[in-house]
Parts: structure tokens; sequence; C-alpha cells
């Protein structure tokens, strides 16, 4: 898939993707796959601290993971979003609350982002070139830089969401490696 640059191509290619993800049906053989991957990049990395994601609709699932990174006794932060279009980052118990989107989020006290060994990140798409497309608030892309220091970025995607292009302007936080139900692909050499 080509597309121009911009904010337009962004949103055509968003709605696409929307489309596609409302179609799939959940499989939990999908999230056993994901959690496979992504604790491969924990112990390949020697990963103690991670930010990642709760799933909310027809994100990849990734709760399987959480389970498996607190099991593992990996320090876990969860996204907490604010109003200012700002996300804080709570330390993950298992305990959630409704978010100001109405989906769950972690409960408890917000945290500095310091010293997180990777971030796992959700998706719409990514490019080749590791341009995420996300839903399109901006959240991530505002809070990677904030982290201390800033971490490898690992989304996760169906693998029919790696693209050969996607859109992308000019503060969108590039992603080092992508997570599919079929593998790990890096994109950079900042992760093992």
């Amino acid at each position: 898939m080509t597309l121009k640059e911009g904010a337009g191509d962004k949103a055509s290619l968003r709605t696409q993707l929307k489309v596609q993800r409302a179609s799939r049906e959940y499989n939990p053989d999908l999230a056993a796959e994901f959690n496979i991957h992504l604790a491969e990049i924990c112990l390949a990395n020697g990963a103690q601290k991670i930010a990642c994601y709760l799933p909310f609709g027809d994100e990849p699932d990734v709760e399987l993971f959480l389970d498996w990174a607190l099991d593992n006794s990996i320090e876990v932060l969860l996204p907490v979003s604010k109003h200012d279009g700002s996300l804080e980052w709570v330390p993950f118990t298992g305990e959630t609350q409704p978010g100001i989107f109405g989906f769950h989020e972690a409960a408890g006290t917000a945290t500095e982002p310091r010293n997180v060994d990777l971030v796992v990140v959700p998706a719409l798409a990514v490019s080749k070139a590791g341009i995420r497309l996300g839903k399109g608030k901006g959240y991530y892309d505002r809070a990677l830089p904030e982290f201390t220091p800033v971490p490898p970025v690992v989304a996760v995607i169906y693998s029919n969401e790696f693209l050969e292009h996607v859109p992308g302007e000019e503060h969108d936080h590039p992603v080092d490696a992508v997570v599919t139900e079929s593998g790990i692909t890096h994109i950079t050499n900042r992760l093992k």
C-alpha cells in the first residue's frame, strides 16, 4: 500500500484498517502467540520493567502477556489517559477502573516513567521503516519522549497490518520492533 504523506492519508488508511479489524473475530490462539513473542523479547533483553497497554475493543490482546510479566516479577506500567491529551503511567497490580473514555485502565497512583526497559504499544499499522499509525489522538507520540531514558518501542499488530508504507508526520514516534501473531520483526538494532 502506498499513500502520500499527511494527515488526510493517515485518516483514510485508519478508516480502512478499522473496517478490517471490526470484521475480525476474536481468536484466543492469537493472544497466546502475541504472549509468546512478547515474552521472547523481554527474556532476550533482560527486561525487568516495561510499559504496556490494556487491550480495548479489537486491539491485539496482550492480557496473557501482562499475566506472564507479573508472574515473572516484571514491573508493568500501564497508561492512564488524561483530558489534556497526556498519559500518566500507573504500576499495574491487576486492579483496573474505568478511564475517561469508558474502558478499563490501571487503578493506582501514577509514577514517573523512568528506567523502563521497553514499551509495548498498540497500533493500527506499522510500516517497514517503523512508522506507527495509531488511532489519531497522539497520546503515545506525546508520551514516549517523556520516558527517561527513552526505551525501545515495540508495536503489536496483526500480520496484515505490517505494511510497506504508512503515511507519517514529523511528530510520529517510530517503533523499534513489531510483534504480530506470526513473530517478531526488528526494525532497529535497539533490541535483541
